[in-house]
């Protein structure tokens, strides 16, 4: 016997899950829909299939194959136009030569249909509707039977007003040949609405076989979610394909799970799904292959697709997530939401219960969604934060993500321009540099590649070279959330400005591409790139005094590089390297000094030889010092203390008050390779040349450097309602001694507070400095609370 998988649904009710997933590929614990129709088929031996398509009929095809894999053969059979349910079973006409059974490929069932086609052999039927009882049947055909079992009545959809029973049509049937005779061909016919009526008009022998058993007809999101339940709680009899490690648990083969993970059956889990630590997953959730649930996050009757990502200490309670989404930190979605696939939700948005979002949107951090994003709809923060382009690896940050960046950069540039590339280490940033680089090219864009290193050899390369600009990769601190940052740096080695950002920005939102194969970029490799740095470096130290000193450091920093990287700078300098964790001891190892180099090569730390870690304004004041002599200008934040800039003067050194962003410090001093406060190497040998002048051991001179109080917070603060705090805090402080170089800067008589709105997060930022530990902390807790408050008016 064979049979006919109509597998044609778009499954209209079930979007936004279905905008890109014909309805019999939507997946019940891990497994396309249509996967348990055959199963179901193949245990009552029926293993000859035709499947009817038409809505995205590659997908069904490219999983299913030809059917070995699932122990059946399946033929397949297209419709180039609708042609109704009666209709595309015509279609199949010349595969069907015998009885056979139809059965839909969107619906769940361990209906017994070796018990239906026996009745259909005892009565003699032409044609065997399976029916089935339901509580609410207003969604199908209703059914009416005499005490054989012979149709009597028949209402498709009915009103409640017209419900006359609750035994509705299945969608199963069991067919003679002969009913194929009645149906015309390449004419779109349906079996409830004309075919079934018109053999009750002409009294053919037309019969239904109410069965027992499961069924479910996945046609609402509702049903879909309860469908998935019920397989959980056994209520159908299906194959599940995981080991039941605890009554009701599923899980797949290579499952993750970290410690403190608690789960809650019944719940099923895909295979290669990461459970971090502290995740809680909560009864009825079923999590999709591939997936990634970070520390903290808590589910509760989640519906997950594959290759899912959710970030820290998010909470999902009965929410439905399709493929390939991103869910950021801290988010709330709401029961009943749906987000559909490569969706990308910002952290601590909040995504209201029964909000539906259609694929491939983002929603913007601390976003609050109410109502559904459809057709359009954007919500979404720049490509660009304070530190460049920022995200997950192999999430938001992807091969395919470069490669579009890098050719909506190269289309801002001239053809045959030269852009240095470069990443640190980690196989992950040196696969996107690769991928950068092959953009770039078939872009017209010459490359210099300048191999593994850190953001400041990367500047210095670009300069060196002359080149237009630069792109350097590097996964961030700390290693262990695996975030990629990708910074774009100008010809003179500096941050690209803003106007250049947002216009890579518009370039990558529009994919204003060019691709030519007349005019291809050539690919140059440089070797030499880092000991060009490193010699033009000791050409602007006197390093005898640190060689007479002969300094021993403890290092702490990655190992695959700044090791060998740092080894022939420290050898020239006479300086005794031993690497290891400053945690460790700095005594126990009997150094100078320490040093935590962080990944990227631009920040440091400094700690004394008794293991005192010199604070931020210590080490600023110290870089500063190190500077005299060598630099007649310097760029300082706003949030510099005060008595740092006293002391520059007093070193002769004009200070040019600046924005917080990079760019803004180093552009005062746009002609230096080497920046003190965005190179710390540099920084880091310019201190020891000055340790070495001043013969004295980092300690006391740390005790001679000025005491700054200084405080910092931060107030949680909508995107939305930043300009309005903002205004409010300048009319309130109108009259008084303000600052209005990056955010607001008010001055009193006790110190001063600088009130700077996030530029990557939904918050503001309070710093200050006082005359006492206690009276910064105190100007900044009366900000603080002076912010909250304008938000509750």
């Amino acid at each position: 016997m064979k049979a006919v998988i109509m597998a044609g649904g778009k499954g209209t009710r079930l979007r936004p899950l279905t905008v890109h997933t014909p309805k019999p590929m939507v997946p019940l614990l891990n497994r396309p829909c249509m996967e348990y129709t055959i199963h179901l088929l193949k245990r009552h031996g029926i293993t000859d299939i035709a499947v009817t398509l038409q809505y995205l009929p590659d997908a069904i095809r490219s999983y299913f194959g030809d059917g070995s894999r699932f122990g059946v053969s399946l033929t397949y059979f297209e419709e180039s136009t609708p042609l109704g349910t009666a209709g595309s079973v015509k279609n199949c006409a010349d595969f069907l030569d015998d009885r056979f059974l139809v059965i839909s490929g969107d619906t769940l069932t361990d209906i017994d249909l070796t018990e239906a086609v026996r009745f259909h052999e005892r009565n003699g039927a032409l044609a065997t509707l399976i029916l089935t009882r339901v509580e609410t049947p207003l969604e199908f055909g209703v059914v009416m039977t005499d005490e054989s079992g012979r149709i009597t009545r028949f209402l498709e959809k009915p009103s409640w007003a017209e419900v006359f029973s609750d035994t509705v049509n299945t969608g199963m049937y069991v067919f003679e040949p002969e009913v194929l005779s009645y149906i015309e061909e390449e004419r779109e016919v349906d079996f409830s609405r004309e075919l079934f009526p018109a053999f009750l008009d002409a009294g053919l022998p037309l019969f239904g076989h109410t069965a027992e058993g499961y069924w479910s007809d996945i046609g609402s999101l509702e049903v879909y979610r309860q469908a998935q339940a019920d397989m959980l709680d056994g209520r159908v009899r299906v194959e599940i394909d995981a080991r039941e490690i605890a009554p009701r648990i599923f899980l797949e083969n290579h499952v993750r799970i970290d410690s403190s993970v608690r789960l809650e059956g019944p719940v099923y889990i895909g295979e290669n799904v990461h459970l971090q630590t502290g995740v809680s997953v909560g009864a009825y959730s079923v999590l999709g292959s591939h997936s990634v649930i970070s520390a903290g996050t808590r589910l509760g009757q989640l519906i997950l697709w594959e290759n899912a990502f959710v970030g820290q200490r998010a909470e999902l309670t009965g929410a439905t997530l399709g493929r390939n989404v991103s869910v950021g930190p801290c988010v709330l979605l709401g029961e009943g939401a749906v987000i559909g696939d490569h969706c990308r939700i910002g952290a601590k948005a909040v995504v209201k219960d029964g909000v539906k979002i259609w694929p491939h949107k983002e929603i913007g951090e601390s976003a609050n969604v109410h109502t559904s994003l459809i057709y359009g709809a954007k919500q979404s923060k720049h490509l660009f934060g304070s530190q460049g382009i920022k995200g997950l690896g192999n999430v938001e940050i992807t091969p395919e993500f470069v490669t579009r960046l890098a050719a909506a950069y190269a289309y801002l540039l001239k053809p045959g321009s030269r852009i240095a590339l470069s990443a640190c280490a980690h196989p992950f940033a040196q696969l996107l540099k690769h991928s950068i680089m092959t953009s770039l090219c078939s872009s017209g864009i010459d490359t210099i590649d300048i191999g593994i290193c850190i953001a400041p050899v990367n500047r210095y390369g670009v300069r060196r070279f002359q080149c237009q600009g630069g792109i350097h990769i590097h996964m961030a601190e700390p290693a262990e959330e695996k975030q990629v940052v990708i910074q774009f740096v100008d010809h003179l080695g500096l941050p690209v400005s803003r106007d250049w950002e947002r216009k890579i920005e518009t370039a990558y939102w529009q994919e204003t591409y060019v691709r030519s194969l007349h005019h291809l970029g050539e690919l140059h490799v440089e070797h030499q790139v880092q000991e060009a740095y490193t010699r033009e470096l000791l050409e602007q130290i006197d390093a005898a005094p640190i060689q007479r000193r002969g300094f021993k450091l403890l290092v702490e920093c990655e190992t695959r590089f700044l090791p060998a990287f740092l080894a022939p700078l420290f050898c020239a300098l006479g300086v005794t390297a031993v690497y290891g964790a400053v945690a460790e001891g700095v005594g126990r190892h009997g150094v100078d000094l320490a040093v935590r180099l962080h990944k990227n090569g631009e920040q440091f730390e400094l700690f004394t030889e008794t293991g005192e870690r010199l604070s931020p304004e210590q080490l600023l004041a110290l870089q500063l010092l190190a500077c005299r002599g060598h630099r007649r200008q310097i760029g300082l934040p706003v949030s510099a203390p005060e008595e740092v800039e006293h002391l520059a003067r007093l070193m002769q050194v004009d200070v040019v008050r600046t924005k917080l962003s990079p760019r803004a410090m180093m552009e005062v001093s746009p002609d230096e390779r080497f920046h003190p406060l965005f190179d710390a190497v540099f920084s880091l040998v310019g201190i020891l040349a000055y340790l070495s002048r001043e013969e004295q051991p980092l300690s006391r001179l740390a005790a001679q450097l000025p005491a700054c109080h200084m405080d910092k917070t931060t107030v949680f603060c909508p995107w939305a309602w930043k300009g309005k705090v903002m205004r409010k805090m300048l009319e309130e402080h109108k009259g008084k001694p303000l600052e209005l170089v990056d955010g607001i800067k008010v001055y009193d008589a006790h110190g001063w507070v600088l009130i700077l709105p996030d530029t990557e997060d939904s918050h503001v930022n309070i710093i200050s400095q006082g005359v006492t530990a206690e009276t910064a902390a105190t100007l900044a807790a009366s900000f603080a609370r002076r912010i909250a408050e304008f938000q509750s008016r």
